[in-house]
């Protein structure tokens, strides 16, 4: 009985350091694996497929700092990111989330120039999704 009070102790404690879907240390080094080299819309849309589960954290983090640089830098590809959100509702729900004040204001402000300056006739909806939530992100950081 000794041992088996720490050890289910430390197997409750240790449950935390997992993302709520991953279940192994594998899983979350190949999440973070995949998370960390990202190039494009195609790979963000892969990783969320295979991967969602394990979005917490350090990996979440990362991918908040990862999609906003992305839209920033490469609006260009933004069409992209909205086919793949027009077809897969929580994807885009996904992506908006990641849209927050974890992202750098640099990136947040550009999102909304973009938006505004640089949007598609077709993509009005998109844009003004994207602006909003880089909006409240940049309004959240200043209180």
């Amino acid at each position: 009985m000794k041992i088996f009070i720490p050890f289910f102790t430390f197997m409750f404690l240790s449950a935390g350091v997992y993302a709520a879907g991953c279940s192994t240390v594998e899983e979350m080094d190949t999440a973070d694996t995949v998370a960390s080299s990202v190039k494009d819309w195609s790979d963000i849309n892969s990783f969320f497929h295979k991967f969602k589960e394990c979005d917490d954290g350090y990996i979440a983090e990362g991918l908040s700092d990862t999609i906003p640089r992305m839209l920033a830098e490469n609006w260009n590809t933004a069409t992209q990111l909205k086919a793949m959100t027009d077809k897969d509702k929580s994807f885009d729900a996904w992506i908006l989330n990641h849209v927050n004040t974890t992202s750098a204001s640099k990136d947040l402000e550009l999102i909304i120039k973009n938006s505004n300056e640089k949007c598609a006739d077709n993509a009005q909806a998109f844009c003004q999704k994207m602006a909003s939530a880089a909006n409240q992100a940049l309004q959240a950081l200043k209180e």
